[in-house]
């Protein structure tokens, strides 16, 4: 067995023992998760997605559907699964650190930092998009990258299904590749050659999400591309009494502005009640966007809810994570004082999530799905200073 695969084994054995022991022992609930039980139970039924949860996107609700018709009703089977996927994550981390900085350490220390990273940890617990997502936008930025460095139609192909995959679980992801084509075009020439390289991505990522978008039409007899959740995230991020986020204790406000609409129709009332939020108070908006950057950036999943009260465990979390920060901004230092090029197609992930985020309803949980290509550029930056001490 050569070292490279004892690498691998050991990073996923590691990473996987961590999240089954945790799911086991701390097994969390979440408010959302209840719809998407109810859609995997109604598929189960025979009797399809459940048309007044058109808010939520697909894919998860048929994974649920999948372990549930091998297991049973089990939401352990679920964590358990999503624990070994989560451990997968782990040895991409290690896999985008190798290949963008060339550097087994880096690599290394990056895998190791996903391991024990409380928050890929934790959303394996959790019956929510977060595991499922990461792991398929993960996937794609790998063969992005691949395709980037080899101009294979093959990979951009692979890249834009797998992201098209990751869209029909966490809609957020739609208009990547516009985002990609537009730093494309800034940032490098050959500009006729980017542009259909990107247009074989979307048609990748078109043939995946196209059937949904037909089923929707067919049973709404409107264009819903994947959920009608866009507008009501855009609108919850726009309204100054929620300060950006969802009132969860009290949702009156978003249920009575759509009360007896049907879901298309609500999700006009949002989009346009949403502009109404920006035009009568711009400046307290673009506040808000900063806020929310802020939130997206600096808070921790969890910090709320699940670690109120818990001032340890949140110090120590809270530790990690900005010592974690720090290197990813070392990283990222290190890779442009290097002329580091394999590192464009993972911070245009990392940045097109975040400026997203700025704009739609903000937690810090929504983070999650970019943590693994911020622990892999960490690496870089743990080992960089690590070599620089000694």
């Amino acid at each position: 067995m050569n070292s490279e695969k004892k690498v691998f084994i050991t990073i996923f054995l590691t990473a996987l023992l961590v999240r089954i022991i945790f799911v086991l022992i701390l097994p969390l609930p979440a408010p959302d998760a209840c719809q998407y039980d109810r859609c995997a139970l109604s598929i189960i039924s025979g009797t399809g997605f459940p048309p007044d949860l058109i808010n939520r996107a697909p894919l998860y609700p048929l994974f649920l559907s999948f372990v549930y018709l091998i297991f049973g009703h089990n939401f352990l089977a679920v964590r358990i699964i999503q624990s070994i996927l989560g451990a997968i994550i782990c040895l991409f981390v290690y896999l985008i650190g190798k290949r963008i900085f060339k550097n087994e350490k880096a690599a290394i220390l990056g895998a190791a930092a996903a391991i024990i990273c409380p928050s890929l940890i934790a959303s394996n617990s959790y019956i929510l998009t977060e595991t499922l997502g990461t792991f398929l936008l993960t996937i794609s930025v790998i063969l992005l990258m691949k395709a980037w460095k080899d101009k294979k139609i093959k990979n951009w192909i692979a890249g834009g299904i797998f992201l098209g995959l990751s869209t029909l679980c966490r809609p957020v992801t739609l208009f990547f590749p516009f985002f990609l084509l537009l730093a494309l075009l800034l940032f490098f020439k050959k500009r006729l050659q980017n542009l259909i390289f990107v247009l074989i991505f979307s048609l990748g990522m078109a043939v995946i999400i196209l059937p949904w978008t037909a089923r929707n039409y067919l049973v709404f007899r409107q264009f819903i591309p994947i959920t009608t959740s866009g507008s009501l995230n855009f609108w919850a991020g726009s309204y100054l009494p929620w300060n950006g986020d969802w009132n969860y204790k009290d949702p009156s406000d978003a249920e009575n502005l759509v009360k007896g609409l049907s879901p298309r129709d609500a999700e006009k009332k949002y989009f346009r009640e949403a502009i109404k939020n920006i035009k009568r108070n711009p400046g307290g908006y673009l506040l808000l966007c900063v806020k929310k950057l802020r939130r997206f950036w600096l808070q921790i999943p969890g910090g709320k809810r699940i670690l109120e009260g818990k001032n340890l465990q949140k110090a120590l979390i809270f530790t990690f994570y900005y010592t974690l920060l720090l290197f990813f901004l070392f990283g990222i230092f290190f890779s442009f004082i290097e002329k580091e090029r394999r590192i464009f197609i993972p911070l245009v992930a990392i940045l097109y999530l975040t400026f997203v985020h700025m704009f739609l309803m903000t937690v810090a949980r929504y983070r999650i799905p970019i943590m693994p290509l911020v622990l892999a550029i960490a690496g870089k930056g743990l080992q960089e200073i690590v070599q620089k001490i000694k």
